[in-house]
């Protein structure tokens, strides 16, 4: 990569001395050409001092190179520490350089001592058109010292901010389970099946959550937190993070009751990958809840999970790592 842009820069050069060597062709062929009238003379001479002044002006750009970044977290307080950051938001000196995908090359025309910050964004609701940057990551700051054309590889480190409460975790591995059925639901349950525990690194994992919807059994399925969480009064952003693993969609929301009345409010939909016809396997989810829970009139909610089996095949729903969490 680092020599393809070289090599891009070099024809730039070649071009404009190009064109220099023509522009001095052409004021001395008007000069034996005494007929012909002083005006291209000028208009060559324009030119070639125009030309002059662009190469003069052109700055090389140094090259950012973040093909990852490296996050930590605490388990017991945290939760896990498995993201999907797919993205990285630049500044350089304070201005904004833009958004890119990892891995990512990210050009900067600066030069000598240069502050550069890197935010986190990720994929929200599971949807690719919604990457902002997340509200509850740091970012990573690094003091360089930039060369034109230089390369520099950078790996953030990112963290959870200080501010963030952890409202709710549900890893599966303490007694019981922390949802319930809804009306005559199928409930959640327990599995140790190797083959359908998340894992990450040396993370404590001996358990997920698991819903299975039989041929022969319910064609639905939908779940609530056991807690009724509170809004808090200094809070901004709400924001659901899961493990999943769905062979068919899932719809998420919140419960909140007003006026003696249950209301449901639908937030988005996660893909399973039978529906989708994507890959099977572990997948990392944001939901942002905010929206909903700071526009509804009562102050405290719960959250759902609700399924559909479609056709004659077994629906099979893993969770693992669930977190609510706002600042």
């Amino acid at each position: 990569m680092c020599s393809f842009f070289k090599y891009k820069v070099l024809k730039i050069e070649y071009k404009i001395a190009y064109n220099k060597k023509n522009i001095f062709a052409l004021y001395f062929f008007q000069k034996q050409k005494k007929g012909m009238h002083k005006l291209a003379f000028w208009a060559g001479f324009l030119c070639l001092a125009a030309l002059t002044a662009c190469e003069r002006e052109m700055s090389l750009p140094v090259y950012l190179q973040i093909d990852s970044v490296r996050f930590t977290s605490s388990y017991y307080t945290e939760g896990t520490a498995s993201t999907n950051i797919t993205d990285v938001w630049v500044t350089v000196n304070g201005k904004s350089v833009g958004v890119y995908e990892l891995p990512a090359t990210v050009p900067v025309i600066a030069s000598g001592h240069s502050t550069v910050q890197m935010t986190p964004g990720i994929k929200m609701n599971g949807m690719t058109v919604y990457r902002p940057s997340y509200p509850f990551y740091s970012a990573d700051v690094c003091e360089l010292e930039l060369e034109p054309t230089n390369v520099y590889a950078i790996t953030p480190s990112i963290t959870y901010l200080p501010d963030v409460v952890f409202d709710f975790k549900e890893d599966f591995e303490d007694a019981g389970i922390k949802f319930q059925p809804v009306d005559k639901s199928v409930g959640m349950s327990k599995t140790s099946d190797p083959s359908q525990v998340f894992r990450y690194l040396n993370e404590k994992s001996n358990y997920s959550g698991l819903i299975r919807l039989l041929p022969e059994d319910s064609s639905f399925f939908e779940v609530e937190t056991s807690k009724t969480f509170v809004k808090s009064s200094k809070a901004t952003y709400y924001f659901l993070e899961m493990n999943y693993c769905f062979t068919h969609n899932v719809e998420v929301g919140i419960y909140y009751h007003y006026g003696g009345r249950n209301y449901q409010y639908p937030i988005c939909g996660i893909y399973g990958y039978k529906e989708r016809g994507g890959a099977s396997g572990w997948k990392k989810a944001y939901v942002n809840l905010s929206e909903a829970v700071n526009s509804i009139q009562v102050s405290d909610y719960e959250v759902y999970f609700k399924g559909i089996r479609k056709g004659t095949d077994t629906a099979l729903y893993l969770f693992d790592n669930i977190k609510v969490l706002y600042n």
